[in-house]
């Protein structure tokens, strides 16, 4: 029977090695840890960046259970023109986290989308101009017209 011996110089060098390279990025552990999906994270310092700070009423986030005591609702917006009418993205940080609305006209209707920073909706709300928000029920019109606009702003967004 054999027996095997580790030096004192091989152990301490472990010792101070492999703690080194469980902070790398690289190896079999080394992913960068993403709180958001990556795309979602491009989207918040986008819109971070080059989005305006503007209030929005509260009415139909209000609906989607983004609630700021009755009062507006601050948010980083941005807007651009797609052929089909013109197409909204807000972040909104007013629970501590970062959340995504989109919204856009149809008509008379504005089509309001909450989603998380991974892009998985959360509600949906049709706000007619003269009329009172109210949730989609419709969910294929609702992932539907919310897989549009999402489209929409990947295309849009810088870096793809």
């Amino acid at each position: 029977m054999r027996e095997y011996r580790v030096s004192r110089r091989t152990l301490l060098g472990a010792a101070l090695v492999l703690p080194l390279g469980a902070c790398s990025n690289s190896g079999p552990f080394g992913h960068k840890p993403f709180t958001l999906s990556e795309r979602g994270d491009r989207m918040v310092r986008w819109l971070y960046f080059y989005g305006h700070e503007v209030m929005m009423a509260p009415e139909a986030l209000a609906v989607m259970g983004l609630y700021n005591g009755g009062r507006d609702i601050p948010v980083k917006q941005m807007a651009k023109n797609g052929s089909d009418g013109r197409y909204v993205i807000s972040l909104v940080n007013i629970r501590k986290i970062h959340e995504f609305v989109m919204h856009r006209r149809q008509g008379d209707v504005l089509i309001f989308h909450h989603c998380d920073t991974a892009f998985r909706r959360e509600s949906s709300v049709r706000y007619p101009r003269n009329g009172k928000p109210t949730l989609i029920l419709d969910t294929a019109f609702a992932e539907n017209d919310f897989h549009q606009q999402a489209a929409f702003w990947f295309a849009e967004m810088p870096g793809r």
